[in-house]
């Protein structure tokens, strides 16, 4: 599609270059360069259609409904097309008309063009029936619409002179009488009867055909989207205008006993008609004029109660005001719609003005049809309803361009989006993979420091003390078993951090602890006593082991380092789903919520919560208790 790269910047408006806003055009000009052409045609056509010179008319009017011949007299010249509402103010009933030419002995052939006659009527040729409506009587034929074409020949048609006989059944109030009637050659009648069936019957299927499909095309867009209120009122209008346009087709009042009735319906539906035409005009354009649609609301439903209320007698001047009324608001609504459009280039009127300017001069051609100014029969509002219907489509057609361009540049921008998404989240996964590498590098020297702290620093410590303690006592032996004991300490780190698969008995793996420690907690003149229970079969992870173990040997060693105690009691008990471990000592004591605590009490802490154990420090001068409660897993 040309210049797309204008579609971005207009405000969800297309740019006046683009294709579909030139179809849109180009559309609306032809449609009203057809609607002119028929306008001005049917004139012409009236023109054409009148009996030529030689063609002879009178009308007489008839004594009742039944009447099977015409009076012998009180004939009078008639010019058709002919309307006997001025001649024979308020009479309802049958008109009798008397068509006389003269056949040349040449012509072997003729056509004979009856346009239209109103309502219902019954013809015949030198006596013989040619053509008879159904229904005579109310509830009349409802032929007006319908052009009438015979091909004349002998013996039918005759030398001499030819009498054509016309008997009308109409209503004076909807415009009774007989229409043009032309006579010639049979192929110019035929050409001439097939024009007039196209305005007057083809054209109006159409629009009412076009009608029916725009109303479920809409119904069905709004039941999709019932926020679009306004493709809602359109369908109800196409409906409307479905029943209203439906007069021009129709043959019969059915249901009514009427065409009273009927006329009554089709200028309701009109009135309705307009209610929603304002209605959708101010939807389309995303207002509301609360006050302004309830007012015409009322109006309307005055308007219908009225003409279901009026005498029969009454009812020609309501259904004139009332329908005079709807048409006038149909195209006031086109008017302000078009000015709208023209003064706001963001209205979405837009598109949709040069269809509603070709509803307003075919519906003012018709009000003035309907008001006789014009002398004609033929209406265009329903012929041209599909006009307004294609510039809705068409309309829809921009709207879904605009919006499949919209998503377009929307899934380009999200790609990109995700795209440059993609190579944030790569980049901050290597850095964060690079950092937690980093941190467990960090986690395991810091592991090893602690273990090497708490285990072989402490064995390191306690060594230190016994020699200082009592240099002279320790020979070769006793120097040997410090240096083993120093071993099986860093054996114990290497197999805890190099293998972290099986478990083993708590109690087995404290024996040796414990027999270490009481030797060391013995040379430093320590008494060191142990209550064990429980613990036997207890088995768990290798990690949770050594930190246990560290942990006892990190209180014990603060003991021997920093005390001055001479007595240590050691407690390790499983106590349910709960394992707990103390250590009690004599000692000086410390202050438990010093901030400046050594790298023991934080050893302590770090190892609590490394077990998802509660620690428990309590201090004072003669007694220090260190206590852990660690819950086991079931």
């Amino acid at each position: 599609m040309s210049h797309q790269e204008h579609l971005p910047q207009a405000r969800r408006q297309f740019a006046h270059r683009s294709s579909l806003r030139g179809a849109q055009a180009w559309l609306a000009a032809l449609s009203c360069a057809v609607v002119l052409l028929l306008l001005a045609a049917c004139p012409a056509l009236a023109a054409e259609g009148s009996a030529p010179s030689t063609l002879r008319a009178e009308a007489v009017r008839g004594t009742g409904w039944n009447d099977t011949a015409p009076p012998a007299e009180g004939w009078t010249p008639v010019a058709l097309p002919d309307s006997w509402a001025t001649r024979w103010p308020g009479f309802d009933g049958v008109v009798w008309y008397r068509l006389t030419w003269e056949q040349p002995e040449q012509a072997r052939e003729a056509g004979l063009l009856l346009h239209y006659l109103n309502m219902a009527g019954e013809v015949s040729l030198n006596g013989t029936t040619i053509s008879r409506d159904e229904s005579l009587v109310e509830p009349l034929t409802r032929a007006w619409n319908t052009p009438r074409y015979w091909l004349l020949a002998p013996p039918l048609l005759k030398t001499g002179t030819n009498t054509l006989l016309v008997r009308v059944s109409g209503l004076f109030a909807y415009q009774a009488g007989l229409g043009p009637v032309s006579l010639g050659t049979p192929a110019a009648m035929q050409a001439k009867f097939d024009g007039e069936r196209l305005v007057r019957r083809d054209l109006q299927v159409l629009g009412l055909a076009v009608s029916a499909a725009a109303s479920a095309f809409f119904a069905a867009l709004w039941l999709l989207r019932r926020r679009e209120t306004a493709y809602g009122w359109f369908a109800l209008m196409s409906v409307l205008w479905l029943v209203f346009g439906y007069n021009q087709i129709a043959t019969s009042p059915w249901p009514f006993a009427s065409n009273h009735a009927w006329q009554a319906l089709n200028t309701s539906t009109l009135l309705v008609f307009s209610v929603s035409y304002v209605v959708f005009a101010l939807r389309f354009c995303g207002r509301r004029m609360p006050r302004l649609e309830l007012a015409a609301l009322l109006l309307a439903a005055a308007g219908v109660l009225d003409l279901w209320l009026a005498p029969v007698a009454d009812l020609i001047e309501h259904r004139a005001i009332w329908t005079m009324l709807g048409g006038l608001t149909v195209i006031a609504v086109n008017s302000i719609s078009i000015v709208h459009a023209l003064r706001h280039r963001d209205s979405p009127m837009r598109p949709l003005a040069p269809f509603m300017a070709i509803s307003a001069l075919t519906g003012a051609h018709d009000l003035l049809v309907f008001t006789q100014v014009i002398d004609s029969n033929t209406y265009y509002t329903t012929m041209s309803s599909y006009v307004l219907l294609l510039g809705m489509a068409l309309t829809l057609a921009a709207q879904f361009v605009k919006s499949l361009k919209r998503i377009e540049n929307f899934n380009t921008e999200l790609i990109e989006e995700v795209n440059a998404a993609k190579a944030e989240l790569a980049a901050t996964l290597a850095q964060q993979h690079a950092l937690e590498l980093a941190h467990a590098r960090i986690g395991e020297r810091v592991n090893l420091v602690s273990d090497l702290h708490d285990g072989l620093g402490g064995m390191l410590v306690g060594s230190i003390a016994t020699l200082e303690h009592k240099p002279e006592n320790l020979g070769a032996p006793e120097l040997l078993a410090m240096l083993k004991r120093l071993r099986d300490d860093l054996r114990l780190i290497i197999d805890a951090t190099g293998d972290d698969h099986g478990a083993r008995a708590l109690g087995e793996l404290l024996v040796p602890m414990r027999h270490r420690s009481a030797q060391l907690l013995d040379a430093n003149g320590i008494d060191c006593r142990w209550e064990v229970s429980g613990i036997d079969t207890l088995e768990l992870p290798p990690s949770q082991s050594l930190d246990l173990m560290r942990f006892l040997q990190e209180a014990l060693t603060n003991a021997l380092k920093h005390s001055a105690s001479r007595r240590v009691d050691v407690k390790v008990a499983r106590a349910g789903a709960e394992l707990q471990l103390s250590v009690r000592d004599d000692g000086r004591g410390f202050a438990v919520e010093d901030q400046t605590a050594g790298a023991g009490l934080r050893s302590l802490r770090t190892r609590a919560r490394r077990l998802g154990a509660e620690l428990h420090l309590q201090s004072r001068p003669g007694e220090t208790r260190v206590a852990l409660r660690m819950p086991l897993a079931g």
